[in-house]
């Protein structure tokens, strides 16, 4: 039977529907074929042929080909800005003397589509690469099966986790598995694929092993299963897995026991007694901030702890320079400047002629504490920002900028969001120090460490005074039921004051006036009648209340500032007399509003 063959229309068909570009020439170089390929490429239409070569492409090499007979391939050539790859092929037909070069033909592509081709295979061939090596390095086995069940891949875990060989999977079909009873039921892979959906189920095999298998079907565009996708997992593996995991749970529970124990011990040493879970949730916060420079907002009512927690901060922050506190409203402001900022030789009449350096500098590596933030003068408050900003500032009457690493906290008793509204304080700076801000619940709110909080301060204060005294449930009781506005200070306070006044081993609810003792100099209720008139009306015993050791306290300081005001006339001579610094005497003038001499106490400064 005769070999069937193409007219040459059906070429020319053929030709121009080759997507690369192709140009025939004949011995003279006359274009006789170029299909639609190679006229998109030269911009030309279909009257190109008859056209020589050399005037559609003057660069053209197929008159060498033509002349020598030898073709070239893989070459480049670059036409209107863009590059091809070519093929050059002379071509050959039988004259009077053999053999004759009757033209030439060219085949070419653009470069550009050839590289995305290539992109595209090197693409596929590293995700097949990296989808082998992820089958390989998987510790589950791994068995791949077609839509007919055929097992296409295996992985060496597979032969592991059931004890098989290779032999009883490739080259099988996943069905034949159960039919030879090398499985016990059927083959999770196949109800997959039958039901076209997720199965799990649990496997025996013939080697003794159990496991329990996972099969997910593939799906092609029509919704066919075109491959199964099972994990097999060694179910003795899963066994010593939970064994394992039950062990480092009681591991953790043991640690996690004797890090609460070294914890209670540790807050124990610096004061802060607690085990109400809000608090234990600002421990954890805190711990977690500590590493970092990031400052921290500590608000909260007057004596809650607010000084305790800034002081863990700079534990738990393991940062090499000191922990320093200064009350941002015990000075007026430009001497709270100086205070902060330090000032150079000769910045103002009176100055220590040598400088001083600010407490920002002293606390380089280490922690600046500020406290009642709320009372930094607004004219302060813009050179506080830049050293939030720029961890830099200049001294008073300097001239150079001094860099600083200083872990900045403040503390405020008030709300600074309601201070900045009232264009009290700068939202600018209150934004950048409200980064991590913490606010710690009033002793009312967390009435179950009223009890431990008695037994540490009794215990402490026993220890100060030389004192055996005990705690009587029912005062614990009524100390549990007060409302506690003073919060941690007015319990420790009182407690202090029952220790050194109670002449009782005991220490209870109070039951005559000789219980407790108050200064007459603080007007206020009688705490007998107050408490007698409570138990009239049949309500919870009150709160024992006594004189406050901070009242009683400034009542004396009054008492003597008055006094040395008569006697001496300036700060100095009244530090001496008193035993304290003439910026000691200062303060407290400022804060009693007491008068030195004629003048007030800003004219002083």
């Amino acid at each position: 039977m005769p070999e069937p063959s193409l007219s040459l229309k059906q070429v020319l068909a053929l030709f121009e529907h080759i997507h690369s570009g192709i140009i025939v020439v004949d011995a003279a170089g006359k274009v006789i074929v170029c299909n639609a390929a190679a006229r998109k490429i030269l911009e030309a239409g279909p009257e190109v042929v008859g056209t020589p070569i050399d005037r559609l492409v003057p660069e053209t090499k197929l008159f060498q080909i033509i002349h020598s007979g030898r073709g070239e391939y893989g070459q480049q050539f670059s036409y209107k800005g863009k590059t091809y790859v070519v093929n050059r092929t002379p071509v050959f037909a039988d004259g009077e003397w053999g053999q004759e070069v009757v033209g030439a033909i060219t085949v070419f592509q653009d470069v550009t589509e050839l590289e995305e081709i290539s992109s595209k295979l090197e693409s596929y061939q590293k995700v097949n690469k990296e989808l082998e090596g992820i089958i390989a390095s998987s510790y589950d086995g791994i068995i791949i099966t077609d839509g007919e069940g055929n097992v296409l891949k295996i992985n060496q875990a597979l032969l592991r986790v059931t004890d098989l060989t290779r032999e009883h999977f490739l080259g099988q079909k996943i069905d034949s598995l159960y039919e030879k009873e090398i499985f016990s039921y059927e083959a999770v892979a196949a109800r997959a694929r039958i039901g076209k959906k997720l199965v799990t189920g649990i496997q025996k095999i013939k080697t003794g092993k159990k496991v329990i298998v996972s099969a997910t079907p593939v799906f092609d565009d029509d919704g066919n299963v075109i491959r199964v996708v099972t994990n097999v997992r060694d179910l003795s593996d899963l066994a010593k897995l939970e064994q394992e995991l039950d062990e480092s749970r009681q591991l953790s529970d043991q640690l996690r026991s004797q890090f609460n124990k070294l914890l209670e011990e540790e807050l124990r040493s610096h004061g802060l007694i607690t085990q109400n879970p809000e608090m234990f949730r600002l421990l954890d916060l805190i711990r977690r901030v500590a590493a970092s420079d990031v400052t921290v907002l500590v608000q909260g009512e007057s004596g809650v702890g607010k000084e305790v927690f800034a002081k863990l901060i700079h534990l738990w922050s393991q940062r090499k320079g000191a922990f320093i506190k200064v009350n941002c409203s015990a000075l007026p402001g430009h001497l709270l400047e100086s205070e902060l900022f330090g000032y150079s030789k000769g910045a103002f009449t009176g100055a220590n002629s040598e400088g001083k350096p600010g407490l920002f500098e002293l606390a380089q590596d280490g922690t600046l504490f500020l406290d009642e933030i709320e009372d930094l003068p607004l004219e302060l408050q813009g050179k506080f920002l830049r050293v939030l900003q720029d961890r830099e500032f200049m001294r008073l009457g300097g001239t150079k900028y001094i860099h600083v690493n200083v872990r900045l906290i403040v503390v405020s008793n008030k709300d600074l969001s309601t201070m900045v509204n009232e264009r009290l304080f700068r939202e600018d700076l209150f934004y950048r120090l409200n980064v991590v801000p913490l606010t710690i619940p009033p002793l009312r709110q967390r009435s179950e460490d009223i009890p431990l909080l008695i037994d540490f301060f009794v215990e402490k204060f026993n220890h100060k005074y030389g004192t055996r005294k005990t705690v009587a449930p029912e005062l614990v009781r009524s100390f549990t039921e007060y409302h506690w506005p003073g919060n941690i200070r007015e319990l420790a306070n009182t407690l202090e004051r029952l220790v050194l006044l109670t002449k009782d081993e005991r220490l209870s609810p109070p039951s005559s006036t000789a219980s407790f003792v108050r200064f007459s100099t603080l007007p206020d209720e009688s705490p007998v009648s107050r408490y007698k008139s409570s138990v009239s009306r049949s309500q919870p015993l009150p709160l024992p209340e006594l004189p406050k050791l901070k009242d009683a306290v400034a009542q004396m300081e009054i008492q003597l500032l008055s006094q040395a005001l008569k006697k001496y006339k300036d700060s100095h001579r009244i530090g001496q007399a008193l035993g304290i610094s003439h910026t000691a005497v200062l303060k407290k003038l400022k804060k009693y509003s007491l008068q030195l001499g004629n003048d007030s106490f800003h004219s002083e400064i």
